[in-house]
């Protein structure tokens, strides 16, 4: 049974294990319970990247993030997962009004007739940037900061940002989807990206007391000093407080749906782009790292034949959710998709999932990842059977990770199973091999979005207190 409609909701940096129906302590998520209840969940979705430029790719194109090259846009030889369903006569709709990295310039607008990005509800020249003597002083007291600080850097952010800040709250997208959904009169495709439970995890509109401001600055400084449990704990709740927020407006999608007599024939999913860091393996927020607290997402679907509740404990990667989407609006895959769908799976005709995952992702050095400066190390996992391999370019790093009695990956065990640790090193040396000849191949095609270079990016997000 094919669904006639689809919605898309990717939540920025939701954690896996944050939803109340996998046994949330710090939120509840009563309309995603509902959505898992009425369809299928996967406790086991891994993300091909630990951050929106690197996992995208692989959700919106089926690309493995350094075949589509990770910051420099979708190629324009790739098909989307909108162009396909555009293609297929579906009205379609984008609404990213607060992700600079999901825009035009990088292609993330192809196939979409209505599409809303950062740059549309921001200043797109960047003009609004202040000038001047202070002004200068403040840009290189920012850049001395970051460049020898990351975690003091967004302690500084967290303490001088507007509220709100620079991402438009989930109700600005909502409102706007709801009104279109009203004008459509035959199938369509619908993509909204929320933002809320992004870093800052700021207290919620309406209880920003000093009090409350004063909590959220303690966490941060604790997290970013490396102390402990009662700062994480009020971080975690501040965190929760932002998904229960989002889960509200997801809500309010579903009961447009219902409404307009569509809920029945629309297949309706939730997942996250990555994870976020609350402390583990000592770190914060989301950067090249590819622990489980960051690449192992939620994935819930309903829709028609996905009667629930269903659990799916086999693993599947967001490589294949752009072609599981077509294969349940009926639609084909376009070639350059490299993933598989597992529809079947869902649906209960299979019971295999991803047997081989790769997630990969670069950075700068020591783990870092700066604005303007070259990304010349590689990051890469393999999950297999219920083990873990994590290789670092930089400095030959590697980890090793018996999930099935560490899933918190407290136990690095590379030396103990050195048998192991080999083969995994065989597959992702022949996955980089892969993965390079494929950008090649893009690359001679020459066709890529029209990327703003680092430089100007920088100024434009600079100029928005994103950096």
């Amino acid at each position: 049974m094919t669904a006639e409609n689809l919605v898309l909701i990717t939540v920025d940096a939701l954690r896996h294990d944050a939803l109340g129906c996998v046994g949330s302590s710090y939120a509840s998520t009563p309309n995603l319970n509902a959505l898992a209840l009425d369809g299928v969940l996967f406790e086991q979705a891994i993300s091909n990247g630990p951050r929106t430029q690197a996992s995208f790719p692989s959700i919106m194109g089926s690309l493995y993030p350094l075949v589509a090259g990770e910051r420099r846009g979708l190629p324009l030889e790739a098909t989307t997962l909108a162009e396909a369903t555009s293609r297929a006569g579906f009205a379609t709709a984008g609404f990213n009004p607060s992700n600079p990295f999901l825009t035009r310039e990088t292609g993330y607008d192809r196939g979409f007739d209505l599409f809303i990005d950062f740059w549309d509800v921001h200043d797109r020249t960047g003009s609004s940037a202040k000038t001047g003597t202070l002004a200068t002083a403040k840009k290189k007291i920012h850049d001395t900061i970051g460049r020898h600080s990351l975690g003091f850097l967004m302690l500084m952010q967290a303490l001088l940002l507007k509220e709100g800040g620079q991402y438009l709250t989930g109700r600005f997208i909502t409102d706007r989807a709801l009104a279109w959904l009203q004008e459509q009169k035959g199938p369509f495709f619908l993509w909204l990206h929320f933002m809320d439970v992004h870093f800052p995890y700021q207290p919620l509109p309406g209880h920003r007391t000093w009090k409350d401001r004063l909590s959220f600055v303690n966490g941060m400084a604790g997290l970013s000093a490396g102390r402990p449990d009662p700062a994480i704990r009020a971080l975690k709740q501040l965190y929760g407080d932002r998904v229960d927020l989002v889960d509200g407006f997801i809500g309010d999608i579903v009961r447009g749906l219902k409404d307009l007599g569509l809920k029945e024939r629309t297949a309706f999913i939730v997942t996250a782009d990555h994870g976020e860091q609350l402390g583990e393996h000592g770190r914060w927020a989301h950067g090249p790292d590819l622990h489980e607290e960051l690449i192992r997402v939620p994935l819930i679907l309903s829709g028609p034949g996905l009667a629930g509740p269903r659990r799916i404990d086999h693993q599947v990667e967001l490589l294949g959710l752009a072609p599981t989407l077509l294969d349940m609006l009926g639609i084909p895959a376009p070639p350059s998709f490299l993933g598989s769908s597992f529809a079947p799976l869902a649906h209960a005709r299979s019971d295999e999932g991803s047997d081989i995952i790769f997630s990969e992702t670069m950075h700068c050095g020591g783990r870092m990842s700066r604005s303007g400066v070259p990304d010349i190390f590689t990051v890469s996992s393999c999950r297999e059977a219920g083990w873990k391999f994590i290789q670092d370019t930089e400095d030959d790093g590697e980890e090793l990770f018996d999930l099935s009695t560490d899933p918190n990956e407290r136990t690095n065990v590379v030396l103990q199973h050195p048998d192991r640790a080999a083969h995994f090193r065989h597959l992702i040396d022949r996955h980089r091999q892969n993965t390079a000849t494929l950008a090649s191949a893009y690359e001679r095609g020459g066709q890529r979005a029209s990327t703003p270079d680092d430089a100007e990016m920088r100024r434009r997000l600079a100029a928005l207190g994103y950096l």
